[in-house]
């Protein structure tokens, strides 16, 4: 799911188009080029069955979209909306289904700049 994740908000014109190819999981570091994206997996259980093995994961994924304008980060926050908004999606062989379950932003102090930040919560619902 991870790598499907991060290779689909390269993929997308409009998320690039923000932050180019920044989009990494975990922190960013501090003074690291602006806009971008990290990615944080919040959980990621095995899908509850009656009986069988789970063939199923339900992961909540924070991406936090960083910029040096609140505009911006909002603008990125939406551009992730806008890809991932109700996307069902089969790769090789494996099913993908993706909701919006929240957003939120504020703004940090970052390396002797000012961070604003969009978080975007993704429910992805995927085949294991």
């Amino acid at each position: 799911m991870e790598e499907w994740l991060r290779a689909k908000m390269l993929a997308s014109a409009g998320i690039t188009a923000i932050a180019g190819n920044h989009v990494d999981w975990g922190l960013r570091p501090a003074g690291d080029q602006m806009p971008g994206i990290g990615l944080t997996v919040i959980s990621n259980p095995l899908a509850r069955r009656m009986t069988g093995k789970p063939t199923w994961r339900d992961a909540r994924v924070q991406a936090d979209c960083w910029a040096t304008t609140p505009g911006e980060a909002i603008r990125l926050g939406r551009a992730i909306e806008d890809q991932f908004e109700g996307l069902r999606e089969t790769v090789d062989g494996k099913k993908y289904r993706v909701f919006v379950i929240d957003a939120d932003g504020k703004t940090e102090p970052d390396a002797a700049r000012i961070a604003h930040r969009a978080q975007v919560d993704l429910r992805i619902s995927y085949q294991v």
